[in-house]
């Protein structure tokens, strides 16, 4: 019957019907999701991204490849610009996680067009101190990101109330009403909740203020989603706590965000 079928089609036609049909037949699994954690620190360097002397990964992303592999993904790791720096690198990739801060020299507007054109673009904590501007100005960055680092409080180590403004979405279902946890708590600007969906919001009415610099009744977004163009963008403000990224809650959280943003889950 085979040699019926190469008098018919000819081999070459042949040779890609028989690998289309064992590729069926061998039940392949789907191509995996590929990410790019990228944690270039041209700011402020977070010790959880901080690569030893040594050579060994930083501890962020130990743990995110543990959490990577553990949901089915490829995971590489950059802290170096000339990774980012034209559309064909980009475009290698599912889902971009940045742990940045400052003003990293990848590029830019590659990274926006990879983005619109239906990727996901992650960012953890220090992701919003990352092309912030100067004074009143609202960089392109920042209006992708969905807002700018401010300040933060005067301690890492007291627990804060924060408030799971969406308990429907993925990234936060996990969570319940309610989510008490020490970490480094951010107050953002250059924000407008028209531009973005709010997740979770530190609860003000729970919280000692100050330490945490805060105001009765001020609004302190934590975790957000947006859309842009095509892409999707998820952001969250923990992350700063070494053993914040050992907290198997921040595991759901986080990496539901990803899913959501790679389109694997529904949520607004």
């Amino acid at each position: 019957m085979i040699r019926g079928i190469k008098w018919l089609v000819g081999p070459g036609v042949l040779a890609m019907t028989l690998v289309s049909w064992m590729c069926l037949a061998g039940n392949e699994e789907p191509e995996k999701k590929r990410i790019l954690f990228y944690s270039e620190s041209e700011g402020f360097r977070h010790s959880v991204v901080a690569r030893p002397l040594t050579g060994e990964m930083a501890h962020a992303e130990k743990e995110l490849k543990r959490m990577a592999e553990k949901a089915g993904y490829e995971i590489e790791f950059s802290q170096s610009f000339h990774d980012l720096k034209s559309p064909k690198q980009l475009d290698r990739y599912d889902a971009i996680v940045l742990y940045t801060s400052g003003n990293p020299k990848f590029n830019l507007e590659a990274l926006f067009q990879w983005l619109r054109s239906g990727k996901a673009l992650i960012g953890i904590h220090a992701a919003t101190d990352t092309w912030r501007g100067e004074g009143k100005e609202i960089t392109e960055y920042t209006k992708v990101i969905g807002g700018a680092f401010k300040t933060h409080g005067t301690t890492n180590k007291e627990k804060v109330a924060i408030k799971i403004e969406d308990r429907n979405h993925p990234a936060t279902r996990m969570l319940g009403a309610e989510w008490v946890i020490a970490d480094e708590i951010y107050h953002h600007d250059k924000y407008s909740r028209d531009r973005m969906h709010v997740l979770m919001s530190v609860d003000t009415s729970k919280t000692n203020l100050g330490p945490q610099k805060m105001e009765a009744g001020g609004d302190y977004p934590l975790a957000w989603t947006r859309e842009e163009g095509k892409g999707r963008v998820f952001y969250t403000a923990m992350g700063h706590r070494e053993d914040v990224w050992t907290n198997p809650t921040f595991e759901e959280h986080l990496m539901a965000g990803i899913a959501w943003a790679m389109g694997l889950t529904d949520g607004k």
